[in-house]
């Protein structure tokens, strides 16, 4: 149970880090899902942190287990990104996966 927490708290620490870091240096606006893969993989591995070890899983090695947290922290952010676009009604135009979208243009 804890693990999880960990994992959702290092996901909205990623979410934010990584919209401040777009907000400032403007050519990451472009980067922002590679940005978001970046900081959540070096940010786990920084903490030298596997879910694996805290479910008491055996992943035969550490290092991959670490790449794959990383990579469950960078899927999160998907949910707190939606869950930030219901409470405050407004969606980040610059987000792929919650951008604004267009219907079909006429093309005759």
């Amino acid at each position: 149970m804890y693990t999880f927490a960990i994992i959702a708290l290092l996901g909205l620490a990623t979410v934010k880090l990584v919209d401040v870091l777009c907000d400032y240096v403007h050519p990451f606006g472009q980067l922002r899902s590679l940005l978001t893969f970046v900081v959540a993989v070096g940010g786990v591995w920084a903490l030298n942190f596997s879910m694996f070890d805290g479910w008491n899983t055996a992943v035969r090695n550490h290092d991959v287990g670490i790449v794959v947290t990383g990579l469950a922290v960078a899927g999160i952010t998907v949910a707190w990104r939606a869950l930030f676009a219901y409470l405050t009604h407004d969606r980040a135009t610059l987000d792929e996966t919650l951008g604004e979208h267009t219907g079909l243009h006429r093309a005759a």
